[in-house]
């Protein structure tokens, strides 16, 4: 995985790798959201989720999230990665790790971040069940959308 701090890729990541990316050793808090594929979502069985991404503008604007948190929180620095392609159950799909001299802003960057991928990376998710169901999430609460 390349050295930048907002990826989007179809590779597996590690979490303590990430960790190395942004930590000091003037920081007293690292605060790690890991997303990863659940094996049942509004009451089904999940097979797989495959994520989509528009090429370019998904990681023009997952650096954008990026630079909004470290302005917007008092943290020593924050990486983003954000995976596209075919995952199975148990899979990362999101990694966000922020450092910071005190937990609050830490924690405060990592909701921030988490929420404004939600709101504004352009990603789309589509769950394939174990009956073979297969539907487009929402994208900010991963339920099911009723217009497929």
């Amino acid at each position: 995985m390349d050295e930048k701090k907002a990826i989007v890729t179809e590779e597996d990541f590690g979490l303590d790798e990430l960790k190395d990316r942004v930590c000091t050793r003037e920081d007293g808090a690292v605060v790690v959201f890991n997303g990863v594929v659940r094996s049942k979502n509004n009451g089904k069985k999940v097979e797989k989720l495959d994520l989509q991404r528009y090429e370019g503008m998904t990681e023009s604007e997952l650096e954008k999230v990026k630079e909004e948190a470290i302005n917007n929180f008092e943290i020593t620095d924050l990486v983003l990665v954000h995976r596209y392609g075919e995952l199975d159950v148990g899979e990362n799909i999101v990694g966000i790790v922020a450092s910071a001299p005190h937990r609050e802003e830490a924690f405060e960057a990592c909701k921030y971040s988490i929420d404004r991928i939600k709101e504004k990376v352009p990603l789309w998710k589509r769950e394939t069940t174990k009956s073979g169901e297969s539907q487009w999430l929402d994208r900010k609460r991963g339920e099911m959308r009723g217009d497929d």
